[in-house]
């Protein structure tokens, strides 16, 4: 036990004062240090049976299964073949994961610890960082193999291995529980079954932190909306809505408990073991929340939801013609979808219950069979999930997605193989696309391996595989047609059924495919032989399936909703149509979308998948199901083997075995592991030079290692151990260098502090005698003084006795003059003349004081001259300093202003907009009147291509430098007279660069409303910080219109913004109508031009030294910034000069009209301080803004030639030049297109 503990115990006995308190104290530290205790303490588990199956002797497949047997009974799950990771689900709970576990694992190569998920999303990261090449992950296994977990694993990993806690690392894993709750569902052989597929990008930047992520989903399984086979559930939000929340929460959505609805009561299945839906639903809403998701939308979003519970309780039953809701129930039904979509009941009841038929001349509107109603209700049902799911995914991206990033690391999730009683459509795609993962995974570790030894001259015995190319052939081949070629052909066959699907089928493949057969009995099934074993598929509904299409009346239906948040969602993107319905025109021809087929659009997914993954380094984990039960401990041999058996495990063991998996460059092998025998020098020749050093490492040729004709070829266990050496060989150098370095830097702390002691102790000697001398000093003054005074004191009383003693002399000398006086004038006589006398004297002793006083004061007699010329020079210096406020309000007097100095302006008028010290701009756009619900939107462009869109339900863009402040995610709008209605915020240097132009519009919702009410509309520029107004623009009475296009904001040259007024009407009432409408306001690309800039050198004069009489000091450090579209170079930098010499040359390219030339001065911020260094800084000084004619869009391009021309200097951006001094002068350049 330590001192402390002990002294802590000893405090704990005295308060409680006995012997049997010590106990209890010495209990209660136990528990208090088990507590304390970090998670980051681990114990590695135990050897069991073989880690790495390519080291067995036994090389069959029943010795595999008893090696995973083995380690399944002590719970180790992981197991290595080479660099493969086979994993089993446990069904429980085990403590192996968590920081503690991550902490482990980071910086160990794959195969030095025990086998482990961890181990792999590590090595896949070191890859990355090692090679600077993308990496992936590929997940496969049956499913409740256990993949979805497996791939949250790897995100924890990843999350927590790069020890920088930060927003994306958290979205990255909150994200996991909203794709969960839309997109996963309980099925017979998984609780939480992966309904879709994805795959997960985490992409790193260039410190290899992770900057963002990005999800690809594949194939939404909509099918399970309306059925589900027994045993299973519907999607997990919908028990989430109708048994997380109360009572009051459902009543807005119209909702009841699950067992009131068909879609999730009809298998019985409500509730699933250890989930609490209620904490389900608060965690959902918490994610939602952290992606930006309001309470509002998430409302919204909900709705939808529930409308899909509403639509598919509808029963129709036959009336007429056509069919009408059942009964009471059903009628209800209809009235709560309406509602919660924002629509009416009658309209929603008809569309859903007529088909619109197009004829030559005429529109005609069929009313529908109940069956047939029912499968479209239940058809618009699954459209509106799918858009719902398809729009969350995208809003997960856009909160994620990294712009830039260098390079990503992806984990594929997909559905694992299925084979029910009775399989559809769904599965036929889900098995088709882990054909084309099996088909990878071959090619990667069978084909390319094998090749790869042909090819190098290595010495090699080729291993049988399983090949299921015959098998995708018969799938996706177009020529000869494949099955889903065959569906496709009959989707476009009007009269075709699914008798004539299947008989098709039988016709093209019974004879020619051996992966193709023909069932005895059953009509419209066929049979495919997967490499997993073969799968009896029907037929029924596949036509409609894969066309996966809803009629056009249900869209134009949702699109007209009352509800702007439904209504933006289900309008596609460019759509200028009204959001309203209309009555088509008869013998109007639509315009052919060219749509794919459902089975189309997978294929082609999954082969841009398969060629993105090839442009990857793949590490691959093979999830394995235990037993069909889904109960821990329990390993099922047959069903394992029959897994292993399918997915070629022996001969992957084989391969890995006999194979050589690790390979370098002959060259890359010399320099990697040179420094293990740097005696081994380099030689004329590569092969030699390579095979000195294998032999200096003592490699046994073929047995560990091969020499082929361009790389050398390691088992996976030699090149392990070379690891290890180098490792060991580079520590050594790296524990010499830091010592060295830990000596100089010791050395030189010491001499500095030798040095800094030396200074002291000269100063403080200095200061020492200074204080006895100033101390001595003064005490010798007071000495002096003392003994002044004691000597004045002395002569002050005798002059004061001679003093005296003549005055009293005088007084009786005066006595006896006033005596003979009186005697010879008499007594009143005599008084008179001696008080004139009296007088006399006082007046010339008061006049002797006054002239006195005016000496000290400096004005003398005669200086009135001098105080009138001092006035006069006063009056011209303020008449001067008048003359130049004059002329620095010049430059703004045709500018008309308010009151309070806004700037008014006037259509079509443009100015630069004064960028404040953080850039930071409001637009504010405000109107009086109007009885419909305005919206404002801000539309970003490149020239003419839209980038990126703000408005209410997407308050931020993807740059995050331009926020509607009053979106869902911002303030509440209001309509107060006198205040902004709706307010813009860009934060102008933040702006993506390709981002060169913002049209502001404002468009009325309402599908009956225009302008036509609206009053005293404008749109104001204001400081962000400071609330003041810099100009104002006030636009024209309004008229019918529906839309008004307010103004633009655009660079003028790369760092400069200006504002344009337009005010022009327009139609359109969402932000998706507008952005074709103001295409004439934009700008058209201009060709791609390359220069050749030559900076030469400077005459640069330094104001701020100048003025302070300094100018002719040490000069300015500069250097010079190129800006041209969105590129930017820099010159080298010149230190302490104000005629710098740069004599840089750069090349550039863009689409750019202007090109900026920027001054910059090195600047040094702080100073040292302790030890502490400063750090340097760019401020900007001035800048040269060059259009020339052959630069502009107007006028046909014409080769720019300048050469060595004399440039002149703008003023400096106050914004950026961060307090520093100011510059004037010009710089020599040469601009020559290339």
């Amino acid at each position: 036990m330590s001192d402390r503990s002990s002294r802590r115990l000893s405090r704990l006995y005295l308060e409680e004062g006995s012997a049997e308190g010590l106990e209890k104290a010495m209990q209660k530290q136990a528990m208090e240090e088990k507590k304390k205790k970090s998670k980051n303490d681990i114990t590695p588990p135990p050897r069991v049976g073989y880690e790495d199956m390519t080291k067995m002797e036994d090389m069959t497949l029943e010795a595999v299964l008893q090696n995973l047997h083995d380690r399944y009974d002590q719970n180790q799950i992981y197991t290595y073949t080479a660099s493969i990771l086979v994993a089993i689900n446990p069904f429980k709970r085990l403590p192996v994961y968590g920081p503690g576990w991550v902490k482990f694992y980071k910086g160990k190569r794959l195969g030095l610890a025990a086998p482990h998920i961890y181990a792999v999303a590590e090595a896949s990261y070191t890859a990355m960082v090692d090679h600077k090449v993308n990496q992936s992950v590929l997940v496969s296994g049956e499913s409740g193999a256990g993949k979805t977990e497996c791939t949250k694993l790897i995100l924890q990993f990843l999350s927590a291995r790069t020890d920088r806690q930060s927003n994306i690392e958290t979205m990255v894993l909150e994200s996991v529980p909203v794709l969960e709750a839309f997109g996963n569902a309980k099925t017979g052989r998984n609780d939480n079954s992966s309904r879709f597929g994805k795959f997960i990008e985490i992409q790193f930047d260039n410190e290899y932190f992770i900057t963002g992520s990005k999800i690809l989903p594949y194939l939404l399984e909509k099918s399970r909306l309306i059925s589900q086979n027994p045993g299973e559930r519907n999607y997990h939000i919908f028990y989430q809505l109708t048994q997380g929340l109360d009572d009051d929460e459902r009543a807005k959505y119209g909702l009841k408990k699950a067992m009131d609805y068909v879609i999730l009561n009809q298998t019985g299945c409500i509730t699933i073991d250890g989930v609490d839906e209620k904490e389900e639903m608060a965690q959902l809403k918490s994610a939602l929340r952290l992606f930006e998701i309001s309470d509002e939308v998430q409302e919204n979003m909900f709705k939808i939801v529930a409308s899909v519970l509403h639509l598919c309780n509808i029963e129709y039953k036959e009336e007429g013609e056509g069919s009408v809701p059942k009964d009471a129930a059903s009628q209800e039904c209809v009235n709560g979808a309406a509602a919660v979509l924002g629509l009416e009941p009658d309209k929603l009841l008809y569309a859903i219950t007529h088909k619109k038929i197009k004829m030559r001349s005429e529109i005609i509107h069929k009313p529908l069979a109940p069956q047939f109603a029912k499968d479209q209700t239940q058809s618009f049902a699954k459209y509106l999930y799918s858009v719902l799911f398809e729009w969350m995914v995208n809003k997960l991206n856009a909160c994620t997605h990294a712009e830039v990033y260098v390079n990503f690391i992806g984990v594929l999730d997909i559905f694992g193989f299925e084979m029910f009683e009775l399989n559809s459509f769904e599965q036929f795609l889900i098995n088709f696309a882990n054909e084309k993962l099996q088909h990878f995974f071959n090619h990667h570790i069978f084909t390319l391996e094998q090749e790869e030894y042909e090819r190098e001259g290595v010495d090699w015995t080729a291993i049988e595989f399983k090949d299921n190319q015959g098998c995708l052939d018969l799938i996706e081949k177009r020529r000869p047609v494949g099955i889903l070629a065959v569906l496709d052909e009959e989707c476009r066959f009007p009269k075709a059924t699914d008798a004539t699907f299947i008989e098709k089928l039988h016709q093209n493949f019974e004879k020619t495919s051996e992966y193709y057969s023909k069932p005895r009995l059953a009509k419209v099934k066929f049979i495919v032989n997967h490499y997993a074993g073969e799968v009896d598929y029907d037929v029924t509904g596949w036509r409609d399936k894969n066309k996966d299409e809803l009629p056009e009346h249900l869209i134009e239906l949702i699109r007209s909703s009352e509800n702007k948040y439904i209504a933006i969602l289900y309008t596609p993107e460019g759509d200028d149509k009204p959001a309203v319905v209309e009555e088509e025109k008869p013998g109007k021809k639509k315009k052919d979308t060219g749509k794919q087929t459902l089975g189309s659009q997978f294929r082609d997914q999954l082969t841009s998948l398969m060629t993105m993954l090839g442009t990857t380094e793949p590490y691959f984990i093979r999830c394995v199901k235990p037993n069909m039960q889904k109960v821990p401990d329990k390993f099922d041999r047959e069903l394992i083997y029959n897994q292993l058996l399918y997915a070629g495990m022996l001969e992957t063991i084989r391969i890995r075995r006999m194979g050589y998996p690790i390979r370098y460059p002959t060259e890359d092998f010399w320099k990697r592991f040179r420094c293990i025998c740097p005696e081994v020098g380099p030689s004329a020749d590569k092969a030699t030079t390579t095979a000195n050093l294998i032999k200096a490492l003592g490699l046994d040729i073929p047995k560990q290692c091969q020499i082929g004709k361009t790389k050398v070829f390691l088992k996976q266990e030699v090149s392990n151990e070379l690891e290890d050496r180098r490792n060991l060989a580079l520590t050594s150098v790296i524990l010499k260098m830091q010592t060295w370095w830990r000596m100089a830097s010791n050395r030189a702390a010491f001499v500095e502090q030798s040095t800094n002691a030396f200074a002291i102790q000269v100063w403080w000697r200095m200061a020492h005698r200074r204080v006895r001398f100033v101390k001595e000093h003064k005490s010798s003054v007071k000495t002096q003084a003392w003994w002044r005074m004691v000597v004045a004191m002395r002569k002050r009383k005798a002059l004061l006795e001679k003093k005296r003693k003549e005055e009293e002399e005088r007084k009786r000398k005066e006595e006896e003059e006033r005596k003979k006086m009186i005697e010879k004038l008499g007594k009143e006589e005599a008084e008179k003349r001696i008080k004139e006398e009296e007088d006399a004297k006082a007046a010339a002793a008061a006049k002797e004081a006054q002239d006195m006083r005016d000496q000290a004061s400096g004005v003398q007699l005669g200086d009135e001259d001098e105080e009138a010329a001092r006035k006069a020079e006063e009056e011209a210096k303020a008449a001067e300093e008048e003359e130049k406020k004059k002329k620095k309000k010049k430059k703004g007097a045709d500018l008309k202003k308010d009151s309070r100095g806004s700037i008014m302006m006037k259509k079509g008028m443009e100015l630069e907009i004064p960028i404040n010290v953080d850039g930071r701009v409001t637009l504010g756009l405000g109107w009086t009147g109007g009885q419909w619900d305005l919206d404002a939107s801000c539309l970003l462009f490149r020239y003419k291509q839209h980038r990126d869109d703000v408005y209410y339900y997407k308050p931020k863009s993807k740059d995050t430098a331009v926020t509607h402040k009053g979106g869902y995610a911002g303030i509440i709008r209001t309509n107060i007279p006198g205040e902004d209605a709706e307010q813009i915020e860009v934060n102008l240097p933040k702006v993506a660069a390709k981002t060169n132009a913002m049209l502001f519009v404002v468009t009325v919702f309402s599908p009956e409303g225009n302008f036509s009410s609206v009053r005293d509309a404008y749109v104001r520029l204001m400081d962000t910080a400071t609330e003041s107004e810099y100009c104002r623009y006030t636009l024209d009475k309004a008229g019918d219109e529906t839309a008004r296009i307010m103004c633009k904001l655009f660079r003028h040259g790369f760092s400069r913004w200006r504002l344009q007024a337009i005010g022009a009407p327009s139609e359109g009432r969402l932000y998706k109508h507008m952005i074709s409408k103001v295409e004439p306001f934009l700008e058209d690309e201009p060709p791609k031009r390359r220069f050749k800039i030559r900076i030469h050198r400077g005459k640069l004069v330094d104001i701020k030294a100048m003025y302070k009489g300094e100018e002719k000091g040490g000069g300015l450090s500069t250097m010079v910034e190129v800006r041209y579209d969105t590129e930017t170079k820099k010159s080298k930098l010149i230190k302490k000069s104000n005629n710098p010499q740069w004599k840089t040359a750069r090349e550039i390219a863009g689409h750019g009209t202007q090109m900026e030339f920027n001054i910059l001065n090195r600047v040094r911020f702080g100073h040292n301080v302790g030890g502490s260094a400063s750090f340097m800084k760019a401020a900007h000084l001035g800048y040269v803004l060059y259009r020339a004619a052959s630069l502009t869009v107007d006028l046909p391009p014409e080769k720019v030639e300048i050469k060595e021309e004399w440039f002149k200097l703008e003023q400096r951006d106050k914004a950026r030049g961060r307090g520093q001094t100011s510059i004037t002068g010009e710089i020599k350049l040469s601009i020559i297109e290339r």
